[in-house]
């Protein structure tokens, strides 16, 4: 048994009250909120009015994915929105360190995403400031891509980096069943569920979980 959390961005936009109840229920780890600027990635999601009628009725944690230049920036913004976790890319990010800290500060949970092009390596010295790391196994900006099979290499590099550290492992992109029973074997624990796993068309959602 995996643990997986739903990427809204998937979700029917019509019936967003209602999938998030269903996973509510169905004891998902977070609900994974995409959240694109059009700059860092070549994409728009997730507006911050959405956002947040999105946290005022949904009882799981809410993990902020960030994809989107100075970071920094928004702290102030998604605290007061009411997200958990505040993931910002290691390739937008100015300063990790301070920003670790002032997500801290807010009582959110610092996390980081890793394009698949950058180093695990890059994170040795972030690892103590962080509560979860996710890898990107797709190009990060559009659902629906390919998983990388490197990935695999890449969250048994990080897991070993990360030993004697509470930190989580999230793997983003592409993941169907048999993908994420992998993850799982190499160190992961959580991957992001979207098209190939609880949204696919043909079923409902707690047929897909």
């Amino acid at each position: 048994m995996y643990h997986i959390a739903p990427t809204m961005l998937c979700a029917d936009l019509f019936q967003m009250r209602e999938s998030m109840d269903v996973l509510d229920k169905l004891g998902i780890d977070w609900f994974h909120i995409d959240v694109m600027d059009g700059n860092f990635v070549p994409n728009f999601a997730f507006g911050t009015d959405f956002l947040r009628q999105m946290t005022a009725v949904g009882k799981s944690p809410f993990y902020l994915h960030l994809m989107a230049v100075r970071p920094e920036d928004y702290v102030d913004l998604y605290a007061e929105i009411g997200v958990g976790y505040y993931c910002f890319h290691y390739e937008a990010a100015k300063n990790p360190f301070r920003l670790c800290r002032q997500i801290r500060a807010l009582g959110m949970k610092p996390a980081i995403a890793l394009n698949p092009a950058t180093p695990i390596s890059a994170l040795q010295d972030l690892i103590p400031y962080l509560e979860a790391v996710t890898l990107m196994s797709v190009e990060p900006g559009f659902s629906g891509q390919s998983f990388m099979d490197f990935t695999y290499r890449r969250i048994s590099e990080l897991r070993k980096m990360a030993k004697g550290h509470k930190l989580l492992i999230e793997v983003d992109g592409g993941v169907d069943n048999d993908i994420a029973k992998k993850c799982m074997d190499a160190g992961c624990d959580v991957v992001v569920g979207g098209y190939f796993t609880i949204f696919q068309k043909k079923k409902s959602i707690e047929d897909n979980s």
